[in-house]
């Protein structure tokens, strides 16, 4: 179902196509099919700048969700708990790249995953930071922040995990691409004696 910008662009192309049509041609049927096509293409292009819009703010949102995420890990206390969110900070950026060079069609889903993911990482880690802050406010605060920390440094696996798939994915095509040079490139004869 095309979206809003596909309509709106197929509306100020038809409109202005089919008068000015109407009026070189002076035939509505005419005009009006001619109008249409380019209607048509326009809604198709402005489909298409509609969705790299979308991915564009998308991927700007998890840029900036991962951003907060690294700098509230930097207050967390615990040295192991602090390195593994900074390292799982760190991989979300290579994982996009690599996603976006070898299944771009993939991204979008995989920013809108990495944005549900880290809304929620970003939500324990401030009530996490909080409960650090002001132990005494809570009860059994030491189990709440073992809890907390076993969960928060899921997201390093997460994101490792995910590296991984993409990185598989680009192993199938690097293992292909070896065979078939293997094919081509047979292996050399030993040397004759006779020269």
């Amino acid at each position: 179902m095309p979206d809003n910008a596909a309509v709106i662009a197929a509306l100020v192309v038809f409109v202005p196509a089919f008068l000015g049509l109407y009026a070189v041609l002076g035939t509505p049927v005419g005009a009006a099919l001619v109008a249409v096509g380019a209607a048509v293409l326009a809604g198709i292009a402005g489909q298409a700048v509609s969705q790299r819009m979308r991915r564009s703010r998308l991927a700007r949102a998890v840029a900036e969700a991962n951003g907060r995420v690294a700098a509230l890990a930097t207050q967390v206390s615990h040295p192991a708990t602090r390195a593994s969110l900074l390292h799982a900070c760190d991989t979300v950026p290579r994982l996009l790249a690599r996603t976006e060079e070898i299944d771009p069609a993939a991204l979008p889903s995989t920013l809108h995953k990495l944005s549900g993911y880290l809304g929620s990482v970003e939500s324990v880690l401030r009530r996490y930071l909080e409960i650090q802050e002001y132990p005494a406010s809570y009860r059994d605060a030491d189990r709440l922040l073992a809890n907390s920390r076993r969960t928060l440094t899921g997201f390093e696996s997460f994101a490792g995990h995910a590296a991984e798939q993409i990185g598989e994915a680009n192993l199938e095509s690097f293992f292909r691409d070896l065979a078939h040079l293997e094919l081509m490139n047979p292996p050399r004869l030993p040397p004759s004696e006779e020269l």
